[in-house]
C-alpha cells in the first residue's frame, strides 16, 4: 500500500473515531431524552382494535408502567396476564417516531414490535401497531382485517 493511501486511511480512522461517539452520542440524547419522556404510570383513555372501539371496562383496567427501558402492559383486551416488555429502540428521527420492543410474555413473546408513538404534550400519548407484527405502521388507524391497534394513554399524576 502507498504512503499516501496509508496516511489518508489513518486519517479516515481517527476521523471516524472522533466524529462517531459524537454521532451516536447526540442519537443516543434524543432517544434517552424519549424514553425519559415514557417514565411513570399510564392509564388508557381510549383504545381500538382491529377497526372496533377497546371496550370501556377493559380500557378502564388497563394500565401502562414504565421503568427504565421495561414496561409492563396491563391490558384485558390483549392479554390475561400482565405483559413485561423491553424496549431495544426509540427512533424520534422518523415520522411517525418508532419505539421497538420485545414482549417477554403474552402474545408475540420474543418477536420485534414496532409502534409508533405521538405525544401530545407530556401527559398524553399515542401508540399502535400491528398485533401480526408484519407491517411498520405511518399512521394511527386501525382497520377490520388488520389486526391494528391503536390506543390513547394520560399519564397518572404521581
Amino acid at each position: 500500500m502507498p504512503w499516501n493511501a496509508k496516511l489518508l486511511a489513518a486519517g479516515l480512522l481517527v476521523l471516524c473515531s472522533v466524529l462517531s461517539p459524537f454521532v451516536s452520542e447526540v442519537i443516543g440524547e434524543n432517544a434517552d431524552k424519549e424514553l425519559n419522556k415514557l417514565q411513570g404510570t399510564w392509564v388508557m383513555v381510549s383504545g381500538e382494535w382491529d377497526g372496533k372501539k377497546v371496550a370501556d371496562e377493559h380500557v378502564s383496567r388497563s394500565k401502562l408502567i414504565y421503568e427504565g427501558n421495561q414496561g409492563k402492559l396491563t391490558a384485558p383486551h390483549q392479554s390475561k396476564e400482565t405483559i413485561a416488555f423491553d424496549i431495544v429502540k426509540i427512533d424520534p428521527t422518523k415520522n411517525p417516531k418508532e419505539m421497538h420492543i420485545i414482549r417477554k410474555n403474552g402474545p408475540n413473546a420474543g418477536k420485534t414490535i414496532i409502534g409508533i408513538y405521538e405525544f401530545d404534550g407530556n401527559d398524553q400519548f399515542k401508540f399502535a401497531f400491528d398485533t401480526t407484527v408484519v407491517t411498520t405502521l405511518k399512521e394511527f388507524a386501525t382497520k377490520e382485517g388488520t389486526g391494528y391497534i391503536r390506543q390513547t394513554w394520560k399519564r397518572v399524576k404521581p
